[in-house]
């Protein structure tokens, strides 16, 4: 599929939520201009966001860092992420921005094949099919066998959608408005930094620093 034709699908899909759509944002990169995050990195990534959300929504930070020093897995972490498990306390704003990296989690998951499929509805994701992929015992996750990347067109295709739903959350939210089509803007925003992350985007490895700008 062209950028344009996957402006268009994606507008498409807003027109029929009843989401606003902002004409004036550019097409997104050709799918040839993209080069994919290898298995081998998203690995990676999915132990790092299943570490601090779980750690989050437990409250076991100090369990889960021992864990992943334990298996020599603090590399996957983040700055940021490798803070939150290291301090003593958190603020309560902190805890719930590393629970809604379990969005991130789950977008990540789909990539790799571990989730058969992700929408924009608000019915609860089978997270329990994916974290039998994950363990807290004396192994480490036993990941790597499980990993079936999708398609690159069909991940491209989510980065586009993203892209113009995250700014019409954002458009919301500047006019003090309802998120639009009562989609949860927490996990919009930790998809749309998943799937920036997912395509390399700006080429930033940092996944802190990892953009996801909306701007026309």
């Amino acid at each position: 599929m062209t950028p344009e034709l996957r402006k268009e699908a994606s507008e498409l899909q807003l027109h029929k939520r009843g989401i606003r759509i902002n004409v004036q944002l550019h097409v997104i990169e050709a799918d040839e201009e993209v080069r994919l995050r290898t298995s081998t990195e998203v690995e990676a990534r999915l132990i790092a966001l299943w570490a601090v959300s779980q750690a989050a929504i437990s409250g076991e930070r100090k369990a889960m860092h021992a864990y992943l020093q334990a298996h020599n897995l603090t590399s996957v972490l983040s700055a940021q992420e490798l803070n939150f498990l290291s301090q003593e306390t958190v603020s309560d704003a902190l805890q719930q921005s590393f629970r809604d990296r379990l969005h991130a989690f789950h977008f990540l998951a789909w990539c790799a094949g571990l989730l058969d499929k992700i929408d924009l509805s608000s019915k609860p994701i089978a997270t329990e099919k994916i974290l039998q992929h994950f363990t807290q015992s004396d192994q480490k996750p036993p990941l790597t066998v499980a990993l079936k990347l999708r398609r690159k067109a069909d991940i491209m295709d989510w980065s586009d959608l993203l892209y113009r739903l995250h700014w019409a959350v954002r458009h919301a939210k500047l006019n003090d408005k309802p998120s639009p089509g009562n989609i949860d803007t927490a996990m919009v925003c930790e998809w749309h930094q998943a799937v920036n992350w997912m395509c390399n985007y700006d080429e930033e490895n940092n996944w802190d620093l990892v953009s996801t700008e909306t701007t026309a």
